[in-house]
Order: structure tokens, then C-alpha cells, then sequence
């Protein structure tokens, strides 16, 4: 197959995802019997404040250890403040937002560095990248390897039955189409890592481990907020799957909420049947992690742009 025709499948696969995955979301919704029960439930209590105070105290954690990493990542080139790497980090959140598969991340990063250094955070942002997958990826075919019968049914029927067959028949595809299409890219990356020092490797896989860790953190805190209570050993191998899934999927900030949504409604509603609260829990953690740190590095790419611009009229 010619590879100008993948960004028309990879448009046609972002498609179908969407479809799949709020229908799926819409069909749970629909056919969820306790929805009055839910709104009585929701109240301001002592122990809603203090699950809020340690959501928020993950929250400043999460985005501490990826800009750690990235510090790690970028000092054989270039030693960066901690509030520049923090900042950096946000910008790019901001611009990988709308590219599919946080694609455009780095350039929010290069953006706040100097035009010498660019090339180098360009590579490391994808180095960065690929130890995040890789720890995703290994701990996730763990839980897969490991994850009994009873707590996800794999014998499924119907709606379900086509619904998931549809999903890891779209994942091996999209996943097929990005080996072939980005080979050669694969390959001089790999050269990267290989030339990459040991001690820059091991920081940030432990970085990137750690933040890891947290984000199981805050998905267990926001689904206990919401009232939903899993075992601890379900919720952990549930959570990796739960990673995996969302990580090998082909996403875009237009389905990205539908992607993780479905996934959550499709492993955690095995344990717990509050449906709305697992959406609930599920999409206050995405607002947290995604749209809020979007929205600080819109203001600090905005605020680097008019500085610029300042310095360029005085020079004029």
C-alpha cells in the first residue's frame, strides 16, 4: 500500500474510533437505571474536601515529575530552570492537543528555547516519549498476562462482542500503519536511544515511572471521589489495562474523551456498575491533566510571544 494514502486511512481510523467509542458511552448512559440516586449522592462533605486536597497534591506531583524528565532528558544539551522545564512542559501540552497522537508536543517545547537547542528538544521530546509507551506497554501486557476471568468477562455477546472485536481489529491496523509508514523514523530513534548516556536513560525511566504511579494515583482518588470503590488488586491490573488501552489507541482531542471514556466504562463497569460516576471520574482526571495544563501553556506561549514581539519593536 502506497504510503500517501495513510493520512487518509489514519483520518478514516480517528473516525471510526469516535463512532465506536461514544456509541458505546451513549448506550451505557441510556440504559443506566440509577440516576436519581446519583444526584442525591453528590454533596460537599469533610471527606470530599480532603479526596479534593489529594487530588490536587497529585495534580502539582504529576506535572513535577515530567518536568524532572524533562530536565533529565534535555541536560546533556542544555541545563534547564526547574520553572522553564515546567513551563515547557505546559507549552506543550498545548500544542500537542490538537495533533493526533501528541505529534506536535514538541514544538510547544522548542518554542521556549533557544532556536540552538530546538533540534535537540525535538528528539528528546520523542525519546521521552517512546520510555513513556514502553513503561505503558510492559506494565499493561503484565496486568493482561496476569488479570483473572473474573473480573473481565471475555466471554461477551452481542453489541459488546462486535464493539470490542471492532476496537482491537481498528488497534492492530492503525498500529500496523505506523510501523509502516514511520520505519525509517523508528529506526534512526532506536539510533538515538543507543547514543543516549546511561545516566540520561535511567533518570528519566525512573521519572517517567514515578509519574506513572501517580497517574494510577489519581485515577483511583477521583473514582473513589465519585463513589466508585474497586478493590485495591482489581484496581491495579484494571489500571494498567486501562493505560495500555488508551496509550495504543489512535487518538485526537475530538474523541479523546470518548476513547477514554468507552475504555474506562468497558474495564471498571465490570467491577462497579455506577456508569455516570466512572465517566464523571474519568473526565475530571482528563480536565486536570489535559485541558488544565493546556490552558496555563496557552498563556505562557501567548506571554512568550508578545515579549518577543516587544523586543523586536525596541530593536526597530
Amino acid at each position: 500500500m502506497k504510503k500517501r494514502y495513510w493520512p487518509l486511512i489514519s483520518k478514516a481510523l480517528l473516525l471510526a474510533f469516535a463512532i465506536l467509542a461514544y456509541a458505546y458511552i451513549i448506550h451505557k448512559l441510556v440504559y443506566f437505571d440509577y440516576w436519581p440516586a446519583l444526584f442525591r449522592s453528590i454533596s460537599l462533605t469533610t471527606q470530599a474536601i480532603g479526596l479534593a486536597a489529594i487530588l490536587l497534591s497529585l495534580w502539582f506531583i504529576n506535572l513535577f515529575c515530567e518536568a524532572k524528565k524533562w530536565q533529565a532528558l534535555m541536560h546533556p544539551f542544555y541545563r534547564i530552570k526547574f520553572i522553564n522545564a515546567w513551563q515547557q512542559v505546559m507549552a506543550g501540552t498545548t500544542t500537542a492537543l490538537g495533533s493526533p497522537a501528541r505529534l506536535a508536543e514538541m514544538g510547544g517545547r522548542m518554542a521556549l528555547l533557544p532556536k540552538k537547542y530546538r533540534a535537540n528538544a525535538a528528539i528528546m521530546t520523542i525519546l521521552g516519549g517512546f520510555i513513556q509507551n514502553l513503561i505503558i506497554i510492559t506494565f499493561g501486557v503484565f496486568a493482561l498476562l496476569l488479570i483473572p476471568d473474573s473480573i473481565i468477562d471475555i466471554n461477551i455477546s452481542g453489541y459488546y462482542y462486535w464493539l470490542a472485536t471492532g476496537l482491537i481489529a481498528l488497534a492492530i491496523l492503525s498500529t500496523y500503519g505506523i510501523i509502516y509508514f514511520y520505519a525509517d523514523k523508528i529506526r534512526y530513534y532506536l539510533k538515538v536511544i543507543k547514543n543516549t548516556s546511561r545516566s540520561t536513560l535511567i533518570k528519566s525511566t525512573l521519572w517517567t515511572t514515578l509519574r506513572y504511579s501517580v497517574y494510577h494515583l489519581q485515577l483511583f482518588f477521583w473514582l473513589y471521589f465519585f463513589g466508585v470503590q474497586i478493590s485495591t488488586s482489581d484496581f491495579i491490573l484494571l489500571a494498567m489495562l486501562y493505560f495500555l488501552m488508551i496509550s495504543v489507541i489512535p487518538s485526537h482531542i475530538l474523541i479523546d474523551m470518548g476513547i477514554r471514556g468507552s475504555v474506562a466504562l468497558f474495564l471498571f463497569s465490570s467491577a462497579s456498575n455506577h456508569t455516570p460516576n466512572i465517566l464523571m471520574a474519568t473526565f475530571c482526571m482528563w480536565m486536570s491533566n489535559v485541558i488544565l495544563p493546556t490552558l496555563i501553556g496557552s498563556y505562557t506561549l501567548i506571554r512568550q510571544k508578545l515579549l518577543k514581539q516587544r523586543v523586536m519593536q525596541k530593536e526597530t
